[in-house]
């Protein structure tokens, strides 16, 4: 499995980028967010928030079925002073909910909404992206972390850091850097079924 994983370079990762920006449907999704959490920064008011809940939701298809119980819990968080602070525990706060008795985790729907306020800060965590630094993990072994630490959002971004670190790839933000990770690993993903 993992000698299918190619060492990464800026190339590669500009060849990701360059495949995602010019992916119509792709870049369309990224400018209405873009435009909606521009025209609604803050996360003061229900109705601001589920305006960019539901969205997010619907075009990264992250299933959250209690979407208003979810811009409530946002809403009850408070958490406009920790995203500007770049809390990395801001993500966890938002994706642990109990609905109807039972817990959930949307961690990749928390990591999206905090990445769409401030991209530069917050790395999305997808299932795509989890594969592939796990099977780089494997391999070269850039930094030394559990699968289960992936889902730990201040751990996570360390990781991120450390891959960027480890295969000289500093120069790229986050948002372009989640452009090749998700691309790359949706392929591997895709290519293996």
């Amino acid at each position: 499995m993992n000698k299918t994983v190619i060492q990464p370079s800026v190339e590669m990762v500009q060849k990701y980028i360059s495949r995602f920006d010019n992916d119509d449907e792709l870049t369309v999704v990224e400018d209405v967010l873009s435009e909606l959490f521009g025209k609604y920064p803050d996360n003061q008011k229900l109705r601001d928030i589920l305006i960019k809940a539901t969205t997010l939701n619907s075009l990264y298809n992250t299933n959250i079925y209690a979407i208003v119980k979810m811009a409530k819990h946002i809403l009850n968080k408070n958490i406009d002073a920790k995203l500007r602070e770049g809390s990395p525990e801001i993500v966890d706060e938002i994706a642990r909910i109990e609905i109807g008795g039972k817990k959930r985790n949307n961690y990749s729907f928390a990591s999206k909404y905090c990445h769409w306020h401030y991209s530069d800060i917050y790395p999305i965590y997808d299932g795509y992206v989890d594969d592939l630094l796990w099977r780089y993990r494997k391999r070269d072994k850039f930094e030394e972390f559990t699968r289960v630490e992936l889902r730990q959002y201040p751990r996570y971004k360390q990781i991120i850091e450390a891959f960027k670190s480890h295969y000289g790839l500093s120069q790229f933000r986050f948002k372009d850097l989640d452009k090749f990770l998700w691309g790359y690993g949706k392929e591997l993903i895709e290519n293996k079924q």
